[in-house]
C-alpha cells in the first residue's frame, strides 16, 4: 500500500516536473515534498526524468520493455553462434541482428541455419530446441526463430492434458501403458531430463514390435507398429510374445532358485535352444523382421542379437529379475546384449556370444564390464539408466 501511496505522490510530482511547475527544494509545497523519501527527492531535480525516477525507486519496469525488439549489431558469424547458444541455453528467443558490420551478408540466413544445427550437434543437451528460423528483414535485420519444446519453456498450449513425467522411470510407465494410442500425451517437468536420453530409454519399450519416441514438440510419445504390422497386430504379438516366455520360464525356473541361479536357468535354455540366423549376412532380404525380436528366439527358435537379447530381458521379467538391453557394438560390429541386477549387483549377459556353449563353459554370463573385451558401449549411459529404472 505504501509503494502506491508514493507511486501516485511520484506521479504528481513527475508530472509538474515536465509542466516545469515544481519549485526548488525547500521553496513552497514544502510539506507535500517533504514527504517524498530523500533518495528520490533528489532525482527530481531532473526535470525531464521524474516518472523514470518513480519506477526506478519502486523498483519496477520501464513501461514498454518487454515488448521492445533487442538488437545487436554482429561483424562475424561467430558471434552470433555465440548470441543463439546463449539464446538457448536460456530458452529465449536470440535478439534480432544488425549486419552491416558484416563484410559478407549473401546467404546468411542459410549458414546461421547451419550454426544452429552446430549448436545442437556440440550441445545434444540443446535438443529442446527442435526448430529454428532465420530471415532478413525489409530493414536489412537478422531476426531467428527458435522453438522450444514446452517443458523446457513452461509454454504448453491453453488446456493441454498430458500424463506428467518426471522421469525417465515415470517416462518408461507411461509408454507402457500407453501402447494402445498411437499418441500418448504427456507433460515433462523435469527439466533435466534431456531428449536424447528419453528417446534413447523409449528403447527399452515396445519388444521391437513398436517403436516409441518423443514426438516433435516432447508433448507426446509416438508409438509407431513395426515389422508391417499394425497397431493391434503388434501389440497381440507382443502378448503372444509374452505367454511363449510365461511357458518358458514355468518350464525352466524351479522353486528355490537363486535369482543368480534363475538367470543362469533361463540364459542356459536360450544358448541351446536358440539358433543364430545367419541369413543376416549371407541373405539379409530373406531374413524375416522376427529375428530381430523375441519371438523369433521364442516362437522360432531362430535369432540375430537383438532377439537373444530381448528374449533375455522378457524372461528375467519373469522372474522379477531388474533388466535392461545394451546397444553397442562386438568384434566391431552392431551388437545386444543384456545388464540385470543379480541380488544386488548389475551383471552382463550376452547370450548371442554365448549360444552354444553350455557344455564348454559361459563366457558371458553374469559378468562385470571388464569381462566384456571384445565388446564397446557408452557404460555410463547403461548405468544411469539401469539405476534410474529400477532405483532401491
Amino acid at each position: 500500500m505504501k509503494h502506491i501511496c508514493d507511486l501516485l505522490l511520484c506521479l504528481v510530482l513527475s508530472a509538474s516536473v515536465w509542466a516545469g511547475d515544481v519549485l526548488p527544494w525547500g521553496q513552497g509545497n514544502s510539506q507535500m515534498i517533504s514527504s517524498v523519501p530523500e533518495e528520490f527527492a533528489s532525482v527530481l531535480w531532473w526535470r525531464a526524468g521524474g516518472f523514470a525516477a518513480a519506477v526506478q525507486y519502486l523498483e519496477m519496469d520501464w513501461p514498454g520493455d518487454d515488448g521492445r525488439e533487442q538488437r545487436v549489431s554482429v561483424t562475424s558469424l561467430s558471434e552470433i553462434q555465440d548470441e543463439l547458444a546463449r539464446a538457448i541455453e536460456a530458452g529465449e528467443q536470440p535478439p534480432a541482428f544488425d549486419l552491416s558490420g558484416v563484410p559478407e551478408q549473401e546467404g546468411v540466413p542459410l549458414a546461421v541455419k547451419n550454426l544452429y544445427y552446430s549448436i545442437l550437434s556440440n550441445n545434444p543437451r540443446y535438443k529442446y530446441a527442435y526448430d529454428f528460423n532465420a530471415e532478413v528483414g525489409p530493414d536489412g535485420l537478422l531476426r531467428c526463430t527458435v522453438s522450444y519444446m514446452p517443458y523446457r519453456t513452461g509454454d504448453y498450449p491453453d488446456g493441454f492434458c498430458g500424463v506428467e513425467v518426471d522421469s525417465l522411470r515415470s517416462l518408461i510407465k507411461v509408454a507402457r501403458d500407453g501402447l494402445g494410442q498411437e499418441n500418448i500425451p504427456i507433460r515433462i517437468t523435469n527439466l533435466s531430463l534431456t531428449v536424447d536420453d528419453m528417446n534413447k530409454a523409449l528403447q527399452q519399450v515396445g519388444g521391437g514390435y513398436l517403436f516409441c519416441q518423443l514426438n516433435r514438440d516432447g508433448t507426446a510419445i509416438t508409438v509407431v507398429p513395426q515389422g508391417g504390422l499394425t497397431l493391434g497386430e503388434a501389440r497381440a504379438r507382443l502378448a503372444e510374445i509374452d505367454e511363449l516366455a510365461e511357458q518358458v520360464f514355468q518350464e525352466t525356473v524351479a522353486a528355490g532358485m537363486s535369482q543368480a541361479e534363475q538367470a543362469e536357468a533361463l540364459y542356459t535354455y536360450l544358448t541351446q535352444n536358440v539358433d543364430y540366423d545367419f541369413r543376416y549376412y549371407s541373405h539379409p532380404g530373406e531374413m524375416p523382421y522376427e529375428s530381430t525380436t523375441a519371438y523369433g528366439a521364442l516362437h522360432n527358435n531362430l535369432a540375430i542379437c537383438g532377439g537373444y537379447a530381448q528374449a533375455f530381458q522378457t524372461l528375467l521379467e519373469k522372474a522379477g529379475i531388474p533388466c535392461i538391453t545394451v546397444s553397442g557394438k562386438a568384434g566391431g560390429e552392431n551388437h545386444m546384449w543384456n545388464m540385470a541386477r543379480i541380488d544386488g549387483r548389475w551383471l552382463y549377459y550376452d547370450p548371442t556370444g554365448d549360444r552354444g556353449r553350455a557344455d564348454y563353459g559361459f563366457l558371458y554370463c553374469g559378468v562385470k564390464g571388464e569381462a566384456l573385451d571384445r565388446h564397446t558401449w557408452d557404460a555410463d549411459w547403461s548405468n544411469r539408466l539401469s539405476e534410474a529404472l529400477f532405483s532401491l
